[in-house]
This record gives C-alpha cells, structure tokens and sequence, in this order.
C-alpha cells in the first residue's frame, strides 16, 4: 500500500515526465469541517479544467490521533474508483470526478483528508486538504466549589476546563448572563480581585465543541461577598395614622448575611422582627419608629416620624411619647392605650387651663406695668419743681438725716433744734417765728443735700 507522502513523491515525478495544468478547489463549505457522528457527509472537492485530460486521481486519510494513514481510493483516467482501503475507514464511497462520501460517521473519522490529481499538462500534482472533526461534548470541570462565600477586599480564581470535546472546546465565563472577560481554548481563568457586593451573583462556565445544545456543557458557582447593611428605610402606612385603626411597619435593608431587624419607638425598644403592625392606633403611637439593621459586618439606621389624626380630621395633634409598649420576649407585642374619649377630654381641658391661666397672666402683669408707671410719676414730681412748700414733718426729717449732712452742719442743726426746744413754752405761732428766723434758703438746701 501506498502512503500518502509515497504518492506525492510518485506524484511529483510524474509531473516531470508529463505537461500538467489545472487546479484542485477546496470544498465551498471550508477545509474544517464538523459532522455529528451518525450522519452521512460529503467533502466535495472540484477541478478546474478539462477532467478528461487527468491520468490520475487520489483520496487520502490520516487519522487524527496518527495510527492510520493511507490512500482510501484511485482513479485511473477516467475509470472506475479502485484499490478502496476500507481498514482506514470502515464506510466510504466515491462520487467522480473528486467528491469523497463518508458514511455513518463517528470518531475514527477524525483527521485530514487530501485529494491529488495529475493531468496530462501539469508539472506538478494538484493537492488539497480538508481537516474533519466528528462532533464530541466536551466536559466541565472546576477548580473551585460551587458555592464560595468571601469578605470584602479578597481575591478570587477559578479555572473552569472544557476537555474531551471534539474539536476542542471553548471555554467562556458568564456572569448572571453576561459574557466577562475572553474566550480560552479548553481552559479559562476567572479572577475577581479586592470583592466588593458588586462581585456577588452566579458565576457559569460554558464549554462547547460545537454551537449546539447537544455539544455544550456548563456549571455554575454562586459568589456571595460579605458586606454590612446598607439602604436602610422604614415605611408607616398609612402615614398620618387614624386613631382607633391600624398601622404598619416595614423595615428594608441590603447586606449579606441577611440582617436582622428591631423596630423601636421614641427611643425605647419595641420588637425585633422586619414588620410590625398595630390594630389598634392611639395617641400614644404617635412619634419617631427608628429601624435598625445589623449583621456580623455592621448596622444601619433608618427613622421616620408617624403622625395621628382622628377620623375625618386633617389636623395633626400633639406627639406624646409611648412609654407602654414592649416586646415580652416571645416576639409578642403588649399594649396599655389610653382610652379614646377620656383623652380627646384631657386634651380639651388642657387647651381651656392654657386659655384660662393666660388671661391671668395677662391681666396681673398689665396691673404691674400700671401701678410701676404710677410710682415712677409721683418720684418724680419733687425734681421737677424744687420751690415746693414742705411740711414740718419733712423739714424735721429732712435736718435728722445725719448721714447727709457735714460735721459742722450737723452741730449747727442740733443747736438750731435746741433753740426751738428752749421756746417749746411758747405758743405755736412764737414757734414757727423762731425757725423762719434760724433758717433760710440757703441752709434748707444744705441740709436736704
């Protein structure tokens, strides 16, 4: 049997004994070729010239894995096809002039397939190859588990293999549907360095021989990133509330692990649980609800204040703090309300008390202002007219004020008032005659100085 480096060499020197010419085309659908093992293909090949003026004509195979090689068939001029080796490929046939048909393929027909013709006028041997692969499903294996779990700042691999595929496989990371990064052959790394949340999410390694279902194979990994709550909220409805009605709170958070919630009220806990709801609303409800989310990796907050209105009414009342609710914990919420009509009557007594005790107010301290204006006017009436007569009783007062008097003054008082004492025997008028004598003008102005 004839190998095919054998007949190009037998090739080439036949096209130096005889004048060769025209050409070998390549099949139109490629020289690689893909066929799902079961089915009957054809290589076509085609010749460009006269096809009576060919001497000879050759198929040969050379399996992929090199343990068989050889010349599947002849054609002598314009002959029958002859010498057919079929322990190369157990089902083949000839269609002239150069179309090779497989039959029932599977994997032994694997490898390059070349067809040669020499003609009467070529110098050289006319040549061409076609490379064919029986379709296989490659395998998925991974280097990492299927489900990992990180803190943020980590580094992260994972090569993904697509192997036993014929021909060999792609290799492409996705994720959450999206391609990322390129396409390997048979193997591809995946690489996330410093892990954030954005990291988090499913992970799939697709390898595929061929763009089908049925030759394509993929596994996923779950990557989840460790990070503290974030976006915190908290949501009242109905906001304002209706006395006497329901309410409800929702808490909402991202971070993983899912975190944990406690609602409280005015400061003071209330349950810890993502809802709450309350059937029966009172004035007492009224305030600021504080949600906090916590998990290993931090906590968030979120506030919001609720507001209560009677029913029909738009006016919001006054906020008072709710002291008497608390979590017994059992998860259950106990409640001590004030009845709804005895509080509307406290607050209008409230309002009539403020009322009352303002007009009180007002009129006493419209009383002071009065009666300070009052004093202030009579103070000042001896200023403004200096002459004015005075009483005895002033003058006597006015001379005993020692500590506004000089030393001398002072002596001379007192001998003035011992003059008058001396003269006490007489009568009133004789009394009065001696102190205009003893005083004048100059001296009543000393002395009140």
């Amino acid at each position: 049997m004839i190998t095919g480096t054998g007949f190009l060499i037998l090739f080439g020197l036949a096209c130096l004994l005889f004048h060769c010419e025209g050409q070998v085309q390549p099949p139109s659908n490629g020289t690689r070729l893909i066929f799902f093992p079961g089915s009957t293909v054809k290589i076509d090949w085609s010749y460009v010239g006269d096809i009576s003026q060919v001497d000879l004509r050759f198929w040969f195979f050379n399996s992929s894995d090199g343990s068989r090689t050889g010349r599947l068939a002849r054609v002598l001029e314009d002959g029958d096809p002859g010498q057919q080796d079929f322990s190369l490929i157990p089902r083949f046939e000839i269609d002239k002039p150069a179309t090779l048909i497989l039959k029932n393929v599977d994997q032994s027909y694997n490898g390059m397939y070349t067809f040669s013709l020499l003609d009467k006028k070529s110098a050289q041997p006319q040549t061409s190859e076609v490379v064919v692969f029986i379709a296989k499903k490659p395998t998925v294996t991974l280097t990492c588990y299927s489900s990992v779990i990180f803190n943020e700042c980590d580094d992260f691999t994972c090569e993904c293999q697509g192997l036993g595929g014929n021909p060999s496989a792609s290799v492409t990371w996705y994720k959450d549907g999206k391609k990322i990064a390129g396409t390997g052959t048979e193997k591809q790394i995946l690489t996330l360095m410093n892990v954030d949340e954005t990291d988090r999410g499913t992970y799939k390694c697709v390898t595929e021989s061929y763009p089908s279902t049925m030759h394509r194979d993929e596994k996923s990994i779950r990557v989840d990133v460790k990070f503290g709550p974030k976006d915190t909220s908290i949501e009242l409805k109905p906001n304002p509330a209706i006395l006497g009605r329901s309410f409800t709170i929702t808490c909402n958070s991202r971070g993983f692990p899912e975190p944990s919630y406690t609602i409280s009220h005015n400061g003071s806990h209330l349950i810890n649980a993502k809802t709450y709801t309350d059937n029966d609303v009172a004035w007492t409800d009224a305030g600021v609800y504080e949600c906090n989310a916590g998990n290993e990796r931090g906590n968030d907050t979120a506030s919001e204040v609720l507001k209560v209105t009677e029913r029909g009414q738009p006016t919001q009342l006054p906020t008072i703090p709710n002291t008497s609710k608390y979590d017994n914990g059992s998860g259950e919420v106990t409640s001590s309300k004030v009845d709804c009509e005895s509080s509307g009557t406290v607050v209008v007594w409230h309002i009539v008390l403020s009322l009352v005790s303002g007009f009180i107010l007002g009129i006493f301290f419209s009383y002071i202002v009065s009666y300070s204006r009052s004093r202030w006017f009579r103070n000042r009436k001896p200023e403004r007219n200096p002459e004015t007569k005075t009483t005895e009783a002033d003058t006597t007062y006015q001379e005993l004020d020692l500590s506004k008097m000089n030393t001398e003054d002072n002596y001379q008082s007192l001998r003035v008032n011992a003059a008058v004492c001396n003269d006490a025997t007489n009568d009133d008028d004789s009394t009065y005659t001696q102190l205009s004598k003893t005083r004048d003008v100059e001296d009543n102005y000393q002395s009140l100085t």
